[in-house]
């Protein structure tokens, strides 16, 4: 009888081993399958474009995004027509990767050489492509062609106080923060009525600016 007991107790004991085996080979497999499925991008990666190189983010020029911009400028260079100041505030949105329209509204402070100095209210439509970035979007390179409108106080630009804005041109931007970058550029600068008065010959100068990008 006690041997009977002792077989009935290594068999059972034999069971519950392998029971257990089965069991800890059943978990280690859960464990390795859910491992292996595709990890959580870091969230300084979120936003990567598979058209991209590998190590390489698009981030904040990705179609999608959005940003505020900020920046300052000064136009001249055309002979004694004089100078204008501006503060430009616009909102920029990228309609594809690395291609945004952008809505800038300005005010100017003008140093007419024809008539006496005024202020003047614009309004810019600026298309802005970034063709060359640097490692993980550190810096980059861009080109832009806009046109737009401004009411002024002072003639500046030709014989009517209502004029056209074209302009083209390029700069760079370089990353300072997560969501703020500085910008800086050089655009050619026309301001004339299209010559419905007579023109007046407008104005043909450069304008430089800098500023600052908040993408968001």
């Amino acid at each position: 009888m006690i041997k009977r007991i002792l077989i009935i107790i290594v068999v059972l004991a034999g069971v519950g081993q392998i029971h257990f085996q089965a069991e800890a080979k059943a978990s280690d497999l859960e464990e390795i399958s859910s491992g292996s499925s595709a990890p959580t991008a870091a969230p300084d990666t979120v936003h990567l474009n598979p058209k991209e190189p590998a190590g390489e983010r698009i981030g904040e020029f990705s179609k999608g995004h959005q940003k505020w911009q900020t920046y300052v400028s000064a136009t001249g260079f055309d002979e004694g027509k004089g100078e204008m100041y501006a503060l430009h505030l616009g909102y920029g949105y990228f309609f594809l990767d690395n291609f945004s329209v952008n809505i800038d509204v300005l005010g100017s402070y003008i140093r007419s050489g024809i008539d006496d100095n005024g202020v003047a209210a614009g309004l810019d439509l600026i298309l802005r492509q970034h063709p060359i970035k640097g490692h993980d979007n550190l810096w980059s390179l861009y080109l832009e062609l806009g046109a737009g409108l401004q009411q002024q106080s002072t003639n500046f630009a030709g014989n009517r106080r209502f004029n056209f804005r074209l302009l083209g041109g390029g700069g760079a931007t370089f990353r300072v923060a997560e969501n703020t970058r500085l910008m800086a550029g050089m655009r050619y600068f026309h301001a004339s009525d299209a010559g419905i008065e007579g023109g007046g010959g407008g104005f043909d100068g450069l304008q430089f600016y800098a500023g600052s990008m908040f993408p968001f």
